[in-house]
């Protein structure tokens, strides 16, 4: 009778559901990319998936469960965009200030185009409300700017953690704001400076910061927008 290699069937299955949960993902993705009206449903995504309905519940408890790590993933998405503009900064509450404004722009650009589209919409606006924190990159690139602050003793608060965490319930209110629509871009410098006010700096440095954040996210969109057209030409 031959021997049954256990470690070996336990590493079959993980890949085999590994590879189930990436289909369901990229066919979720699809039915998004391609809903310009009404929901995007689990019978919809499973039936793009090629798989039987039940094995969606295998992966994920609901639909907003699916949702979230698709937020998730446009979250880190984002973040890896960003990071040149950010580092262009050397002190590091600008480039904190950077990347916020990038972000929330980035995001409120997504939704106005996604406007008439409400299923995606709905998908960008759970993303949204996974900004910065939740992403794990983000978040360590918040904390390693704060640390940067504290050291160069330009952080006000008692520590870097606190401050951290105050910036972290005012950007994810923000984006969650954005995604429903309760305010718009225009809003996006003042949540910045108000941010650099509540993590103690002084109103003319929060204003100079934010006005210099602003600045290097028009920079950045049109970059973005240059490297489209330069794509859309050369193909």
């Amino acid at each position: 009778m031959a021997r049954v290699n256990l470690a070996r069937r336990a590493e079959i299955g993980s890949a085999k559901r590994a590879r189930t949960r990436a289909a369901i993902l990229e066919a979720a993705r699809d039915c998004y990319a391609a809903a310009s009206s009404g929901a995007v449903t689990v019978d919809a995504v499973m039936q793009a998936a090629g798989l039987a309905k039940g094995t969606f519940y295998v992966h994920f408890e609901d639909l907003s469960a699916l949702e979230a790590e698709l937020g998730a993933v446009l979250v880190e998405q984002i973040d890896e965009r960003l990071q040149p503009a950010r580092l262009a900064a050397t002190d590091p509450l600008t480039r904190l200030a950077t990347a916020m404004t990038i972000m929330l722009c980035l995001l409120a650009a997504m939704l106005r185009l996604l406007a008439a589209q409400p299923a995606r919409a709905r998908l960008a606006a759970r993303s949204a409300a996974r900004i910065p924190g939740l992403g794990e990159a983000v978040y360590v690139r918040l904390r390693e700017d704060l640390a940067a602050a504290e050291a160069a003793g330009r952080l006000a608060l008692p520590s870097s953690d606190l401050a951290a965490r105050i910036i972290f319930a005012i950007a994810v209110q923000a984006a969650e704001d954005l995604g429903l629509g309760r305010i718009d871009a225009t809003t996006i410098p003042d949540i910045v400076r108000a941010t650099l006010r509540a993590i103690g700096c002084a109103p003319a440095d929060a204003a100079a910061r934010a006005d210099k954040a602003s600045r290097s996210a028009d920079k950045f969109a049109r970059e973005i927008a240059a490297s489209r057209g330069a794509n859309s030409s050369g193909g």
